[in-house]
């Protein structure tokens, strides 16, 4: 059935060769994020933990896999037909790591509170991503008791596609949730504007380069099922949603600091001891240069300006997508 070996062997180690790299920007993401975060709440660092965890068992399973067909199977071309149990499993934890971080549990919940508990949107994307892992747990039986490819693709190759069009279709939904409910946040200063319109780029980026991965899965899965281009690929899809996540998470602090400005209050202070609040965008710093005068202020009124520092955080502006509340 399987003849190059470089559409093979060569594919498949080639896609677990990039798995591994995006598992060490994983870990090096897990590292800053609880370097800059260590205040953050006991459920997110729980949440980072999981992450890394299932990540460090999905890149052993790849690594053993290759291991089984380059050593193991050295000199045998027959090997390449055999499903070993490490790929049914791979194909478990892809389906546990995307229902657990990205299209039910993590977005999902942000979706949910962005949306004000908007069931009619979260309770499709809930049953959408439950179906889809069923369907990949479904599949890595599948493949257990068959055993090798060719039965595998004659007997489920709808099974499997189904299960991949299912990501994508959630995918597409995630991603166009956080984008429409940004959108309505584009109002208010114009430093405002600039963080809701740095998430929502980031967000569009985020859901291209995971419906990306999986499309190609779905591609050369279809167009090129004797060979292990697709398995190469599918190889990685579980490190990109991880990352996803991690990044979201480690942002928080490039967009606090990026995103930090000053404003100028004015307060108008009687000798009294009363303010005139309504006043104080009309007037203009008193300067303390004793050269300076001021003809137009009279004797009976002392105006003092502060300049406040106000820090605007993400939480405040994007709500729940993003940003998550150190404390909350």
């Amino acid at each position: 059935m399987f003849s190059d070996v470089r559409l093979t062997l060569g594919a498949a180690f080639a896609g677990c060769m990039v798995a591994v790299g995006l598992s060490a920007v994983l870990g090096f993401q897990t590292f800053l994020y609880f370097l800059i975060f260590p205040s953050d709440a006991f459920r997110y660092k729980a949440l980072v933990g999981w992450i890394w965890i299932t990540d460090a068992v999905h890149t052993i399973l790849i690594c053993t896999t290759m291991w089984r067909y380059l050593i193991q199977g050295f000199a045998n071309p027959d090997t390449v037909n055999i499903i070993f149990p490490t790929i049914a499993i791979t194909v478990a934890m892809t389906a546990i790591i995307t229902l657990s971080l990205w299209q039910s549990s993590f977005y999902g919940w942000r979706i949910y509170r962005m949306s004000k508990r908007n069931w009619w949107l979260t309770g499709p994307i809930a049953f959408l991503s439950v179906v889809r892992a069923s369907l990949a747990f479904t599949s890595s039986a599948e493949m257990i008791m068959t055993k090798t490819f060719p039965e595998f693709t004659f007997k489920f190759k709808i099974l499997f596609t189904s299960g991949l069009s299912l990501s994508v279709v959630t995918d597409v939904l995630v991603s166009g949730a956080r984008y429409y409910y940004l959108r309505s946040l584009q109002q208010g200063y114009s430093r405002t504007q600039e963080v809701v319109d740095a998430v929502m780029v980031f967000t569009i980026n985020d859901g291209i380069s995971t419906c990306a991965v999986v499309i190609a899965t779905i591609t050369f899965w279809l167009a090129m099922p004797n060979n292990f281009i697709y398995l190469g690929i599918y190889f990685t899809i579980a490190k990109f949603y991880s990352n996803s996540v991690l990044a979201t998470l480690n942002l928080r602090n490039w967009y606090r600091h990026r995103y930090t400005w000053t404003h100028p209050i004015g307060l108008s202070i009687r000798k009294n001891g009363t303010t005139d609040g309504n006043e104080r965008s009309h007037r203009k710093p008193i300067s303390n240069d004793p050269t300076n005068k001021h003809d137009g202020i009279d004797d009976g009124r002392v105006e003092v300006f502060i300049d406040r520092q106000v820090e605007y955080t993400v939480g405040e502006l994007i709500r729940a997508d993003v940003y998550v509340p150190e404390n909350a």
